[in-house]
């Protein structure tokens, strides 16, 4: 811009600059009594195969309302490439669309009740205290006590049962001793629980202003300090809890985060639910953050048959990705992204930006009663090593028993979440410890970040909280369709098994046709568009393959389809009949 100002101007090229603020109108040029007032021209930008643009001075024209583009145009060889201006007009979800936070109001009748309790029963047992401090939180009260001199803390933590008939309190909890701080923690559930609203934690600073890659907003901690952690750095996170405790309401509060975060270039999801009607909401923003396979009628899987493809996909988008990572010589898809941005990378060797997959499982147990085999090991593979190229897991099932969570899955997922269960022994299989048995319920919750445990009040978003966020974001511009993974066949069988032609399927001819017209053999693809089982697609297949149609399996690639068009099909299948 400057240099075309300098070309026209001339001498006077030193006493004019231009309008720093892109997207105002160049009034100062109009308005300069410097400026011949002969001379007036127009700008044109033109824009050929990414080169730079061309300016092209025209006599005669005003210039007066010329307007400096609001986002610049790029040059792939030298300017740097901002993905979000697939969309550069998109607004971020605003915090209005949610819920006012109630005013936290602690009742120091109760506090000053409890702890005068405390003391007494405390005092009752031989058990002096030097000090008694407290910490109200939104949904138990922490007291730390110092006892006096030659008090043991085992003698402490035998009274819990004592304290909890004392206060006529369920779910007392004793720390001894507090770590880092030289305190016995005793913690009493409040008579009056507070809701940690969502849009208390998006508001803080914490949460505005934070670096990290997939920030999700879980809750408050028992000292009332927000509790927001990094989903990439976790890197799959495990939710676990009896019924009604508060996980659809917690995989709402996290995926609600994401959304207030990123932008629809820069996150996917793949969603995954048996019940069909906990994650359904969230088809209205298909094609802004939704990912799904290939000629996939629905956005959010509900058939557990399906599981296993779409993991499959994902398996194949992570080799893919790996593959461009080693060509790329960077080992975390932070590194390949910040080479492609300042353009690094050249596109025309297969190179793009990578944006985060999370998948999102809800009531993993009635996927694993149904398809455990199918499923676990392409869930296994992509646990150990999806985290490198940015996919990531969100599990969540209501039936914490060691055949839905086996070792290999808890080896790999460093997040996990426990809400409220009926036994220590289900406590155990999340948290690797006991104390998810004695949690309140309705969104208290124990948080294990590397085998750290936080008790945590998960924030609550409603219903139409969240529907507001889709709808706001769903009226935007968006994608043509939903983000697409890599097609998978799962097809097993091979050249050598015997068919039987002369009993071909009743839809043998369907099937051939509807492989011509999409030039891809795949098992899968039967099964989606005909609505098939997997063992009859596959059979149909085997029978393509004995009679020329398709070509052999080769690994998990669709295969060869030997016929252009259907008037040669045609043909063949008159004379095969």
């Amino acid at each position: 811009m400057l240099s075309w100002f300098k070309k026209i101007l001339g001498d006077n090229k030193e006493k004019l600059q231009p309008s720093e603020q892109v997207g105002e109108l160049v009034d100062t040029i109009a308005d300069n009594s410097q400026i011949d007032s002969q001379l007036s021209v127009k700008i044109e930008t033109l824009r050929i195969d990414n080169e730079e643009p061309v300016i092209i001075p025209q006599p005669k024209i005003s210039v007066e309302h010329i307007i400096i583009p609001a986002s610049p145009i790029q040059n792939y060889k030298t300017d740097t490439y901002l993905p979000d201006l697939d969309f550069p007009d998109y607004i971020y979800p605003s915090i209005d669309l949610l819920e006012e936070p109630n005013a936290d109001n602690v009742d120091l009748d109760e506090l000053e009740k409890n702890k005068n309790q405390l003391i007494d029963t405390l005092r009752s047992f031989g058990v002096g205290i030097q000090r008694i401090s407290a910490s109200v939180g939104p949904t138990d009260t922490l007291f730390e006590i110092v006892p006096e001199l030659g008090v043991r803390i085992a003698k402490v933590v035998k009274l819990k049962e004592d304290i909890a008939l004392s206060l006529n309190a369920p779910g007392i909890n004793i720390i001894a001793p507090i770590p880092g701080k030289g305190t016995i923690g005793i913690s009493i559930p409040n008579q009056y629980r507070q809701t940690v609203s969502m849009s208390s934690l998006i508001r803080k600073e914490l949460f505005a202003s934070n670096q990290m890659s997939l920030p999700i907003a879980l809750g408050r901690k028992m000292d009332n300090s927000d509790y927001i952690v990094d989903l990439a750095s976790l890197p799959h996170l495990l939710l676990a809890g009896a019924t009604g405790q508060g996980k659809s309401v917690c995989i709402n509060s996290i995926l609600v985060s994401l959304l207030f975060k990123k932008h629809p270039s820069q996150l996917k999801f793949v969603m995954v639910d048996i019940k069909r009607v906990e994650l359904s909401i969230f088809k209205a923003i298909e094609k802004h953050f939704l990912a799904k396979l290939p000629y996939q009628k629905e956005c959010i899987i509900t058939d557990a048959g399906s599981v296993s493809d779409a993991l499959n996909a994902l398996c194949r988008e992570m080799d893919d990705r790996y593959e461009l990572l080693k060509n790329a010589g960077v080992r975390h898809i932070k590194e390949y992204n910040g080479k492609f941005l300042s353009r690094s990378l050249d596109v025309e060797l297969g190179h793009k930006f990578m944006p985060y997959i999370v998948l999102v499982i809800d009531e993993f147990a009635d996927v694993i009663i149904l398809h455990g085999r199918e499923v676990e090991k392409p869930l296994t593979r992509l646990s150990h090593i999806a985290r490198a190229v940015g996919i990531h897991m969100i599990i969540a099932t209501q039936h914490p028993s060691s055949e839905v969570i086996t070792s290999d899955i808890k080896a790999n997922f460093l997040g996990r979440i426990a809400f409220k269960v009926t036994s220590k022994a289900n406590s155990r299989i999340i948290l690797d410890t006991s104390g998810a048995e004695q949690l309140i319920g309705n969104g208290d919750m124990l948080v294990s970040v590397n085998n750290e445990l936080e008790r945590v009040q998960c924030a609550f978003v409603d219903r139409p909280e969240v529907g507001r966020v889709l709808e706001f974001i769903a009226g935007q511009k968006s994608y043509r369709s939903a983000f697409e993974l890599p097609d998978f066949d799962d097809d097993r069988r091979t050249s050598t098994t015997i068919v039987d032609m002369a009993n071909r399927d009743k839809l043998f001819d369907d099937c051939a046709r509807l492989v011509v017209q999409m030039q891809s053999g795949s098992t899968s693809n039967l099964q989606r568009r005909l609505n098939l089982g997997y063992n009859r697609a596959g059979r149909i297949m085997d029978q393509l393959e004995a009679a020329g149609i398709v070509g052999p399996a080769s690994g998990s690639r669709p295969r060869d389809v030997y016929f252009k068009n259907e008037h040669e099909l045609d043909k063949f299948l008159l004379a095969l009949h």
